[in-house]
C-alpha cells in the first residue's frame, strides 16, 4: 500500500522556504502520494513536486481551526510535516486523530536537506 504524507504550509518562510522544504520531503519519500495543505498561492509555488494540494481558504477562528484537524485526521496520513511550525500547527499536532508521526522541519539528509527551521 502507497504511504500518504501531508505537508502542512500556510505561507511562513516565503516561496523559496517551502520549495526547498518540499524536495526534501519528496527526497525522504520519493514513492509517497504526496498531499500539501496550503493557500491558493502555496499551491502555484509547489508546482509539480507535490501529487495533490488542498487549499485552506482564508477562513480564521475555530470553525476553520477544526475543519483542518478533521481532514488531517480523515487522511490517515502516515507523517505530517509541519513547514509552518506556528501556534495554530503546533496544536493542530494534537488534534489529529489517529495520530501520525509528525515532524516539525523537512528532513534532513537528503539533496535540500540543510533547510532551516522558518522560527
Amino acid at each position: 500500500m502507497r504511504k500518504t504524507v501531508i505537508a502542512v504550509w500556510l505561507g511562513a518562510g516565503g516561496a523559496a522556504h517551502a520549495r526547498a522544504s518540499l524536495l526534501a520531503v519528496r527526497g525522504a519519500h520519493p514513492a509517497a502520494h504526496l498531499i500539501l495543505l496550503t493557500t491558493p498561492d502555496g499551491l502555484k509555488a509547489a508546482g509539480d513536486l507535490v501529487d495533490s494540494g488542498w487549499e485552506d481558504g482564508a477562513l480564521r477562528g475555530a470553525s476553520a481551526f477544526l475543519a483542518r484537524a478533521r481532514r488531517l485526521s480523515w487522511a490517515s496520513a502516515d507523517h505530517i510535516y509541519d513547514l509552518e511550525v506556528g501556534p495554530m500547527t503546533r496544536l493542530l499536532r494534537f488534534c489529529v486523530w489517529p495520530r501520525p508521526q509528525w515532524h516539525e522541519r523537512a528532513p534532513s539528509g537528503s539533496a535540500a536537506g540543510a533547510v532551516p527551521p522558518v522560527s
